[in-house]
């Protein structure tokens, strides 16, 4: 229990440290390395993507449910990037999906269930429109996006089943753990949501 209790300070603290270079923005190249190191790139989403994964097998009895939403939210989002749809204040969608997963987390399965999974269909249209705004700013083949997307979804693959393994390592410490890094992630979430208004109302690009 200590360790836990340890490891989850560790957790909070780093979130907090990192607030200011949260999202440090996105490579202006493309290429399966890009792709796959993308959510790597800003704890906003490496949080999410993680916790999604996590929240899915400590609340769902079918455990992929929450990935393969977030997964299919994602490639709505590429597609809506790649062909230029606007999505206005996207980054702000991004900070709203760290709070949102911190208030899954603490509420557990007081709502329902459909009900969140399109909410978690909705936090990966704004990851991966994240991902795909480059698109629009680099001239490149279709392979290499192809690439670059593949690696973008092998990541968030990856860090989805990181999530859930954690569940079964934590075992009856999971409760516990969903409750601090819930809140974690709230008050994160908060900060990061408010860190880029001032930056809005200062005039600075968000």
């Amino acid at each position: 229990m200590k360790n836990v209790l340890l490891s989850l300070v560790a957790l909070t603290g780093l979130l907090f440290s990192n607030l200011a270079s949260a999202h440090e923005g996105h490579d202006v190249t493309l290429s399966f390395m890009s792709g796959l190191l993308h959510p790597f790139s800003g704890l906003d989403h490496l949080l999410v993507i993680l916790l999604v994964g996590f929240w899915s097998a400590f609340v769902l009895k079918k455990i992929w449910f929450g990935p393969c939403v977030f997964l299919l939210g994602m490639c709505i989002g590429v597609l809506a990037g790649f062909i230029g749809l606007p999505l206005t204040f996207f980054e702000f969608g991004i900070a709203a999906s760290v709070i949102a997963i911190g208030l899954l987390l603490l509420a557990k399965n007081q709502y329902s269930p459909q009900s969140i999974l399109l909410l978690i269909g909705a936090f990966g249209v704004f990851h991966g429109f994240a991902h795909a705004e480059l698109f629009s700013t680099a001239s490149v083949g279709s392979l290499l996006v192809a690439q670059d997307i593949a690696g973008l979804l092998l990541a968030t693959g990856i860090l989805h089943l990181s999530g859930a393994l954690l569940v079964k390592a934590l075992k009856e410490k999971t409760s516990i753990f969903a409750k601090i890094a819930g809140f974690s992630s709230l008050m994160y979430g908060l900060l990061l949501m408010g860190q880029m208004t001032l930056a809005l109302i200062g005039g600075a690009a968000v």
